[in-house]
């Protein structure tokens, strides 16, 4: 489906293309149009267009500006610029963009019409190519889960598709990846769908026998087929692999790399896959944007000291802090020397360190109680951290947190702080959540809201909510924001629920808040 958006703030240009364009006969499914860049926008979170056709000179947002955020929502999206105005300024940025063209007002329709052909034609190639990028991931889950084999897909779909032989060396690199907390799951697929187009047209993948997919969110499968094995070659390749996964969206993500030992069968790749992921996981004892062997992953068996428990609770009670943040830290240390390749034993180890903490501060009230949900919870935090490192500050930071009167109380003050920034960045964002700040502050989601309610008076749920209405005050004042784009900007998706939540909180609707700013103002 192509869908379209034509943009431009004369009205009568917009409905002229609308009427004497024939949109359907050139292959454009659905046509839309906007005033303005930022009505556009609005729009495009929902309608999704495949093309957009857009005015550069317009008020609120030019087209060079909608073009960029659209870029960031959509990179496929095809652009092309409308302007009366020769400006070589603009034309650069078009350059930039990589706008598909640039066209003059008054336009010519039939340009216009054999531009759209020819982007269209474009569109279309770039689904087929889609499409066999997907099928390759469902072959790759096939082939690891053992459900078809690679002799079989060979036969189905040819080895244009499969880009494998069942002749020679085959090795598996399994990459991990550790996404942000605040990354969106849209802009997320977005990110997946581009690392596997980049693992098909570039160096050196794009002339090495390979298939690539995604396993889930968080890992990804690439299988090298080699006539011609060699170790020096493996490592060149997985270098090749971490870097280029490293520069395709440097901020949304670290990630570790595990490469498997190579075999001839083309029956292996569930084991081959094992031992890859093995490697990787290898990223709990190390910095992440590494790669790791197969061959090098050891590690020796780490002795949980459960007295260690029990000395933990008494520390706790006691209020000797400092001891048992360095109970923390040798443990850790300990670990570290081992390198036990058995992570979830030594996640539950830490689990057990916080659900201690958390039962000596519920019996003080430093904690809300909790119940088998809480404890499930609290799990989950433990699971998303990637490293022995993260653990033991999680632990540490909230421990210090939950014992103000020791000498962190410089360092709990300048948590409060981080969390107010942390909003105070991100409020605009609908992805804001109590669990992203969480993951930001390295606290765990029970004593994030507790102490945060016991030193502000509000709840997390409370600040953020007083925050976006009075941002909301703020764009109200300007007569030139529409409600919608005030709703965005705050980070709300609906309307209506801003409308009843800023009566809620003001008294007022939103329209009647504005008419009554202005008339004060005209008063005073």
């Amino acid at each position: 489906m192509i869908n379209l958006i034509i943009i431009d703030d004369e009205e009568t240009t917009r409905s002229s293309l609308m009427e004497l364009v024939p949109w359907s006969e050139v292959g454009v499914s659905e046509v839309r149009t906007a005033e303005n860049g930022v009505a556009a926008l609005a729009l495009a979170e929902s309608f999704k267009p495949s093309i957009i056709l857009t005015d550069i000179r317009m008020p609120k947002m030019n087209g060079i500006e909608l073009s960029q955020n659209i870029r960031k929502l959509y990179p496929e999206c095809e652009i092309i610029f409308l302007s009366g105005f020769s400006d070589k300024e603009y034309l650069k940025s078009a350059i930039q963009l990589n706008a598909v063209d640039y066209l003059d007002k008054p336009v010519d329709l039939e340009e216009l019409k054999v531009l759209f052909v020819k982007i269209i034609r474009k569109l279309r190639d770039a689904d087929r190519r889609n499409g066999v990028l997907y099928q390759r991931q469902e072959i790759v889950l096939d082939m690891i889960s053992q459900n078809i084999g690679l002799s079989e897909w060979l036969k189905r779909s040819g080895p244009a598709v499969v880009q494998l032989s069942d002749q020679g060396m085959f090795i598996v690199y399994t990459a991990l990846f550790n996404w942000a907390a605040a990354m969106a799951d849209d802009e997320r697929a977005v990110i997946k769908h581009n690392i596997l187009k980049l693992l098909n047209d570039q160096e050196p993948f794009v002339d090495t026998r390979h298939i690539a997919g995604f396993l889930n969110d968080n890992c990804l499968a690439l299988v090298i087929n080699s006539v011609n094995y060699r170790e020096a070659k493996c490592k060149e390749v997985a270098e090749s692999l971490l870097n280029l996964l490293q520069e395709a969206k440097p901020d949304a993500y670290s990630l570790s790399i595990g490469c498997s030992h190579p075999s001839l069968s083309p029956n292996e790749f569930s084991h081959l896959y094992k031992t890859s992921l093995e490697a990787a996981k290898k990223q709990f004892y190390f910095d992440p944007n590494k790669v790791f062997f197969a061959n090098s992953v050891t590690g020796t068996n780490y002795d949980i000291d459960k007295s260690a428990y029990t000395r933990f609770k008494k520390m706790l009670r006691n209020g000797s802090v400092d001891d048992a943040v360095q109970l923390i830290r040798l443990t850790t240390e300990e670990i570290a020397r081992t390198g036990d390749p058995d992570t979830n034993k030594i996640r539950n180890l830490y689990f057990n360190f916080l659900r201690i903490l958390f039962e000596v501060t519920m019996q003080w009230d430093a904690a809300e109680s909790g119940d088998d949900k809480e404890m499930i919870y609290m799990w989950r935090e433990i699971d998303t951290l990637v490293s022995l490192k993260e653990l033991a500050q999680f632990l540490i930071s909230n421990i210090k947190l939950v014992f103000p009167n020791s000498d962190n109380k410089a360092s709990a003050v300048e948590k409060i702080d981080e969390i107010k920034k942390y909003i105070a960045v991100n409020y605009s964002s609908n992805q804001l959540s109590i669990h992203n700040i969480a993951q930001h502050t390295f606290l765990s989601h029970t004593y994030l809201c507790a102490y945060f309610k016991k030193s502000t008076g509000r709840t997390l749920n409370e600040y953020i909510t007083e925050l976006r209405i009075e941002k909301a005050k703020e764009l109200l004042r300007d007569r030139n924001h529409k409600l919608y784009e005030i709703t965005n900007e705050i980070g709300l998706t609906d309307t209506n629920y801003f409308s009843t939540l800023f009566k809620r909180y003001t008294g007022l609707t939103p329209s009647e808040y504005r008419v009554k700013h202005f008339y004060d103002e005209k008063i005073v």
